[in-house]
């Protein structure tokens, strides 16, 4: 039998530091039409994501990857798109 020495507890749930990632699995869960994941509270935290705030979700062969919606990206990526709009005729021909 162990027995605990002085200054020593047995309590085996230790704190992550703030900063420590996140690696858990889940199941993807149907809901109505759609599939779902649900995320911890430990993993919200070490993203720095809130309930209800809007998110990117970007698939990619083998992964889905969630972050936060807005920002320098999503500018960048809305430029292209106006861009590319703009000049839609002069990027088909020069695909010909």
């Amino acid at each position: 039998m162990m027995r605990e020495r002085p200054g020593q507890s047995f309590d085996h749930e230790t704190a992550q530091p703030a900063d420590a990632p996140v690696n858990e699995t889940r199941k993807l869960r149907k809901t109505g039409n759609s599939y779902g994941v649900t995320l911890s509270k430990a993993a919200l935290d070490a993203a720095g994501f809130s309930p209800d705030q809007p998110v990117a979700v970007i698939a990619e062969p083998g992964r889905v990857i969630i972050r936060a919606a807005g920002g320098a990206y999503d500018d960048t990526v809305e430029a292209g798109r106006e861009a590319m709009a703009q000049y839609r005729f002069a990027l088909e021909a020069l695909a010909r």
